[in-house]
C-alpha cells in the first residue's frame, strides 16, 4: 500500500482570508458501555465522547460551509467513532477502494507509534460501505454503517485497537479526521494550521491497546 500522507497539503489561504485555527487535540475517554453503532440512533451514547469539528476545507483553504462532526470514545478495545454530517448536495455512496471513494465519504486517520510509525485508514461511505488501508501490510478489519436522511447523513465506525500496530497504552497518537463532498469537491480536515491540514493528536486512555 501507498504510505497514508498525514500532512494534507492545501492551497494557500486567499488574500485577505482570516485564518480559521482548530483546536489539534483530543483526551480520548473511556466509556464503560460500548456506545450505539446504528447510525439511525440518537447520539446520546456518544454524550461522553470527544468532540472534533472538520471545519476546514483543505481544497480551497477556507471554513467548510456545511457541518460535520467526530465523535470520539473507547471501551480500551474499539475505538468508536461516529460522524454526523450536513449535506445540502445529493448525497453519493460509492465503495471506497484505499479509502478513497468517487462519492461522498468520511476517514479517520491514526497513527498510534507517532511518526514514522505504521499508519492507517479507515473510510465510509453515506451507507456504510467501508475501506482500511495502512501504510504497510494489511489494515485490520473494522466495521461501520451508514444512514442518510433529509440533509445529511451519519456513520459510524468500531475499529480494534489491538490490531493497531503501535498502540501502547495511554499513547499520543497522531490522527486526523476528514470527510470528501462529491459534488462540491470540497475535502475537509478536522486538525490544520489555519493554512495547511497536518495530523493532530488524541491522548488515550491507559487501558487502551497493547501492554
Amino acid at each position: 500500500m501507498k504510505r497514508i500522507a498525514f500532512a494534507l497539503v492545501g492551497a494557500l489561504l486567499a488574500a485577505g482570508a482570516v485564518p480559521a485555527y482548530a483546536a489539534s487535540s483530543l483526551e480520548v475517554p473511556t466509556t464503560s458501555m460500548a456506545p450505539s453503532v446504528d447510525p439511525h440512533a440518537d447520539d446520546t451514547s456518544f454524550n461522553n465522547a470527544a468532540v472534533a469539528q472538520i471545519n476546514w476545507n483543505s481544497a480551497k483553504s477556507q471554513n467548510a460551509n456545511e457541518d460535520t462532526t467526530a465523535r470520539v470514545t473507547t471501551d480500551g478495545k474499539y475505538l468508536y467513532v461516529r460522524f454526523d454530517a450536513v449535506q445540502t448536495e445529493r448525497i453519493v455512496s460509492a465503495q471506497p477502494v484505499d479509502g478513497k471513494s468517487s462519492g461522498d465519504l468520511v476517514w479517520v486517520e491514526l497513527q498510534p507509534g507517532g511518526a514514522g510509525a505504521m499508519s492507517y485508514r479507515f473510510a465510509a461511505s453515506p451507507d456504510g460501505s467501508s475501506s482500511a488501508t495502512a501504510s504497510s501490510g494489511a489494515a485490520p478489519a473494522f466495521s461501520s454503517s451508514g444512514a442518510t436522511y433529509d440533509g445529511g447523513y451519519t456513520v459510524t465506525m468500531k475499529i480494534p485497537l489491538a490490531e493497531l500496530s503501535g498502540a501502547h497504552p495511554g499513547g499520543s497518537w497522531n490522527a486526523q479526521f476528514g470527510r470528501a463532498v462529491a459534488g462540491s469537491g470540497a475535502q475537509l480536515v478536522w486538525s490544520h494550521d489555519g493554512n495547511v491540514a497536518q495530523a493532530g493528536t488524541l491522548t488515550m486512555p491507559a487501558s487502551v491497546g497493547k501492554s
